[in-house]
């Protein structure tokens, strides 16, 4: 997976704004097609940040902000797959009306791209700012773009990597949200109401904390720690008015004992599956979802059937599992 890093530099002059971008997009490190502007005009991206500034009389301070989305040599990705993840990258909300002129370089054993951000938004004129909770939302949106490519997660240094699978049996702070977010895609399916929500999530092993007094909802599993449904990926899937819209679209088409039976089998599914795995990862009885998606939850089922039979009758009541 990819590596976000921020190139500290000399980024209070033109002079070094003019020479960062001319370095991105040098022709012996990038093509045609691999390269672009947000806001902006790639090939005129110099010209079009100058204007940004003047027009809002904003020329002092920090020009420019430049950053690095690395891949590991590892990593089995082309040069056109890792310009599209930078295209993806650039969606998240964060970024909106800010001009970026981007460029992916293949002239090095790790595939990158180089982005580099005008300060002055040109919708509003606001200076860019970040902190340090944003930018952990920005690696982890970029997590969640390499996840749908089925990308390797890179874990710290660049030389370090390790598969899907490999990554989600680590007991750390990302593992457990993004058991969270599965446990929430699976409940979101079934559930017919906010309060049928409610309940499933309980039954896989969350509390949930939604109120029309406040404006995001809570989430907590089994150990305590919390997260907001904003934190959830794509965020505009998981407000409170999509759910909700959600929830009716489930109710039109699923008859309740029909979705209800569904989920229970589901329950029956991870338990087999925690009993089967028990000896050999502990971390599939704490992220089982996880563990179920690496190992590809249908090949899986099948294999269950073929080899010892799954006893949905006998499983079906069992449907507390943490």
């Amino acid at each position: 997976m990819a590596i976000i890093e921020q190139i500290n530099g000399r980024n209070k002059t033109y002079t070094g704004l003019s020479r960062v971008i001319d370095y991105i997009l040098r022709d012996d490190k990038t093509e045609l097609g691999l390269y672009g502007g947000f806001n902006c005009d790639a090939d005129n991206a110099y010209n079009d940040f100058i204007m940004t500034k003047r027009n809002y009389n904003k020329e002092t301070g920090r020009q420019y902000i430049h950053f690095v989305q690395s891949f590991s040599n590892h990593e089995n990705i082309s040069a056109e797959k890792t310009k599209a993840v930078a295209d993806e990258l650039l969606l998240m909300n964060k970024f909106k009306g800010f001009q970026v002129v981007y460029s992916t370089h293949k002239d090095t054993d790790n595939l990158h791209t180089h982005f580099v951000l005008n300060t002055v938004n040109c919708y509003t004129g606001m200076k860019w700012k970040m902190s340090k909770e944003e930018l952990q939302e920005l690696k982890d949106y970029s997590d969640e773009i390499c996840r749908r490519y089925g990308l390797i997660i890179t874990h710290g240094k660049l030389g370090s990597h390790i598969n899907r699978g490999e990554y989600r049996s680590k007991e750390n702070a990302r593992s457990w949200k993004y058991e969270l977010y599965l446990a929430v895609k699976e409940a979101r399916k079934y559930a017919i109401s906010r309060n049928d929500f409610i309940v499933k999530l309980k039954k896989l092993g969350y509390e949930t904390q939604w109120s029309d007094s406040r404006k995001y909802i809570t989430f907590t599993n089994i150990d305590g720690k919390k997260c907001r449904n904003r934190k959830l990926y794509p965020p505009e899937q998981f407000t409170k008015e999509a759910l909700e819209k959600r929830f009716e679209l489930n109710a039109q088409q699923l008859e309740k004992h029909v979705a209800d039976t569904k989920f229970e089998s589901l329950l029956s599914t991870i338990k087999l599956f925690q009993n089967n795995h028990n000896d050999v990862d502990s971390s599939n009885n704490r992220y089982p979802l996880s563990g179920m998606e690496s190992t590809s939850k249908k090949d899986y089922i099948a294999d269950v059937k073929k080899n010892a039979g799954l006893n949905w009758g006998k499983e079906k009541n069992k449907s507390e599992v943490m």
